[in-house]
């Protein structure tokens, strides 16, 4: 939750699977909702596309 990847943890705790590193790696609730956030912000520009449908232009800001 401090912005090191999981796989540098997984080294420097010498783990030999990830699974390990996984099991004890927990996301509190404000950071799983922070990230949902940063996500949605970011997709807010996404065109979204469906069967049969021209792709649409995304808006100017």
């Amino acid at each position: 939750m401090k912005g090191i990847d999981l796989t540098t943890v997984k080294e420097l705790l010498g783990h030999k699977d990830i699974k390990m590193t996984l099991r004890y790696s927990h996301l509190s609730q404000a950071h799983i909702r922070t990230a949902v956030n940063i996500l949605d912000k970011k997709c807010d520009s996404c065109v979204t596309v469906g069967y049969n449908e021209e792709i649409a232009e995304p808006a100017n800001p």
